[in-house]
């Protein structure tokens, strides 16, 4: 490992300093926010704050060690979401063996990011999982609950896998492969994108949203408001555009014979990944509103499961390569 710390980029250096000088001046700010508030919210706020220091901590550890890192922290967290995508299909004995299937796949899946096999990495995943998962269920002979637990288990792969594995694709990008940090930015640049969209969603909903009128989908999230979403965009949109020079290359000679003006394509991928966080995160709502749960675990504490911190990410990450590779 100290070999592989020796050579991180100073630049890098600074962009995961600055992501924790981020983090501390939120933590502040919420503290402050938090005086005087009633016992059980800042009980709730606070073990969620400990929770996104564990997490910006583990990660800022992997972004350092470089795409092993990234793949290996990403392949845990598809297979702690299998888990718990297990658990919310309706965890069976039956359904059990099949997701070691699922976790033996991934970890295939994340493996060619590896060992840098683009093409391969593009179909492995959907194949390996069509053909896996109803030959393993077939096996175990019986039709009972096979449409639910195939579909179910299909439904997770693609989406706490393959779909979160795209992050980590972006280390072997030949679009990504330039910029002011290397791959590591684009990858930052995705994660910061679809984290504050989130959370901008979240707050701006929350304060000018809280009547409710103008819901997006009330029966799967009552919570989410056209305020939240239009307030999200203005929110990542600004985001993109003050960190592309710093994280990407997105007004580099990569994308200068892009179909889409240069000027234009961090505000576009600003609204890319609003609007794709949007239905990740409402994919995801609805399938634990059919498990009748309103958490996918308890995992991670004030936040809820993996699930419950990656189901934007699912969508965002592979919306966000393949217009890279659209544009480029």
């Amino acid at each position: 490992l100290i070999p592989m710390f020796t050579n991180i980029p100073a630049s890098l250096l600074v962009m995961l300093s600055g992501l924790l000088i981020t983090m501390t001046c939120g933590t502040v700010i919420r503290l402050l926010a938090l005086r005087g508030a009633d016992p059980e919210l800042r009980r709730k706020r606070l073990s969620s704050l400990r929770t996104w220091w564990g997490l910006a901590l583990v990660l800022s550890f992997s972004i350092a060690l470089g795409r092993t890192g990234v793949c290996l922290l990403l392949c845990l967290l598809s297979c702690l979401g299998m888990r718990e995508f297990a658990t919310l299909v309706g965890r069976s004995a039956k359904v059990s063996r099949v997701l070691w299937i699922v976790c033996g796949i991934a970890v295939a899946n994340y493996a060619l990011i590896l060992m840098a096999h683009r093409n391969a990495f593009v179909a492995f995943f959907p194949i390996a999982a069509l053909l896996g998962i109803p030959v393993a269920r077939l096996l175990q002979r019986g039709h009972e609950d096979y449409i639910r637990s195939v579909g179910g288990l299909l439904l997770g792969g693609l989406s706490v896998v393959y779909g979160l594995s795209h992050a980590a694709y972006l280390y072997i990008l030949p679009e990504t492969s330039v910029g002011p940090v290397g791959p590591a930015g684009w990858f930052l640049f995705l994660i910061i994108l679809t984290e504050s969209n989130d959370i901008a969603q979240a707050l701006v909903g929350r304060r000018f949203g809280a009547h409710k009128r103008h819901r997006l989908a009330p029966a799967i999230s009552p919570n989410k408001t056209w305020e939240g979403l239009i307030g999200g965009m203005l929110v990542t949109v600004a985001l993109a555009v003050g960190l592309s020079p710093w994280l990407t290359d997105l007004h580099g000679a990569t994308f200068e014979e892009a179909i889409i003006p240069q000027a234009l394509l961090p505000a576009l991928l600003g609204i890319l990944v609003c609007v794709f966080g949007y239905f990740g995160d409402i994919n995801m709502s609805a399938v634990k509103r059919d498990a009748g749960v309103k958490d996918s675990s308890n995992l991670l504490p004030g936040m809820g499961g993996v699930i419950d911190r990656i189901d934007s990410l699912s969508l965002t990450a592979p919306a966000f390569v393949y217009f890279l590779i659209l544009i480029s």
